[in-house]
């Protein structure tokens, strides 16, 4: 299969070379912006899926009064609320498209954004070739904290400044908030949706995609979008906690990963001495949760703040 060639990435039965697919829940003022956003773009041939994971505030309503206007070719699904993994898959199977694109409903793509990503399909038509575009804080509509911007390059959560500085991405930057794949190799090998989390369904898909097939992810700087999400230090560490839970299943579907992930066994072992049950109590957790957030305000990174998200995750 890695040797195969997608179809014609130049058009599709109704025209449209790339599709957007954008699961949502209870995010409708965000998710307009969003939709605002693919307006403005330069490449104006494309269709967007977004799919309602069973949201509970305005977002039925307002994204039926903005189908109703906007210029896009827009179509609407709903859902239960099970998941970005499986919203995702609703509108894998739905587009038309043989390229898609897939974001989160609060990114905000620069105008060109769209047009970088399919100028790679269309220069790498292999089915395995993957586009990862570059993701950075929004400026607008939220405070960029420094907590905020260790978060976009130390890896904990992205990892912009290896992947700008040339580190070739691999299935750890396989981010869905602004990433490009082939259709037909997304339909034959869909989200596990037993993530039912934002938290390791991506990153699962791009190691499956590359241990089957040697997905090769290639890194488009000018594939730029924005992302608003403001994220408190707290935010974060019940972020690791599902991403710790997450984990769990990850390494039960690739069983190798685990001795990769755990690095040195002298680190290993120190961890588990600083994180075991007999040192953190709940209150101390709790003691450690408050001054981490405080002192991170002032100074981060710091050795508190890793320590206390490290033990989220391995709460999770």
């Amino acid at each position: 299969m890695s040797n195969q060639t997608s179809e014609d990435s130049s058009v599709s039965s109704l025209g449209y070379p790339i599709g957007v697919i954008i699961p949502t829940y209870n995010r409708s003022v965000v998710l307009l912006s969003c939709l605002k956003h693919l307006e403005r773009q330069t490449f104006k041939e494309f269709e967007v899926i977004v799919v309602d994971d069973g949201s509970t505030d305005s977002t039925p309503r307002l994204l039926d009064e903005y189908r109703r206007q906007s210029p896009l070719h827009l179509r609407c699904i709903r859902q239960e609320n099970c998941g970005p993994a499986r919203a995702r898959n609703a509108a894998i199977a739905a587009l038309r498209s043989p390229i898609s694109l897939m974001i989160g409903d609060d990114i905000f793509v620069s105008p060109t954004c769209i047009a970088a990503h399919l100028k790679l399909h269309q220069q790498k038509r292999e089915l395995t070739v993957a586009g990862l575009g570059l993701t950075r804080w929004s400026d607008s509509g939220q405070t960029v904290t420094k907590f905020m911007r260790w978060l976009e390059d130390s890896g904990m959560q992205f990892a912009n400044r290896d992947l700008l500085r040339g580190v070739p991405p691999d299935h750890r930057h396989f981010y869905t908030s602004n990433i490009s794949l082939k259709t037909a190799l997304l339909r034959e090998n869909p989200f596990d949706e037993a993530f039912t989390k934002a938290a390791m369904e991506d990153v699962e898909l791009g190691y499956r995609l590359r241990e089957r097939y040697g997905l090769e992810l290639i890194f488009i700087p000018d594939a730029l979008a924005h992302h608003l999400h403001p994220t408190s230090f707290r935010q974060a560490c019940r972020r690791m906690f599902n991403v710790g839970i997450s984990t769990h299943r990850f390494h039960e579907i690739w069983p190798s990963t685990k001795e990769i992930s755990r690095g040195s066994l002298i680190r290993q072992a120190l961890w588990n001495v600083m994180l075991s049950d007999t040192v953190i109590t709940s209150s101390f957790l709790v003691l450690c949760t408050f001054f981490a957030e405080v002192l991170t305000k002032v100074w981060c990174p710091n050795l508190l703040m890793r320590y206390t998200l490290y033990y989220y995750f391995r709460l999770g």
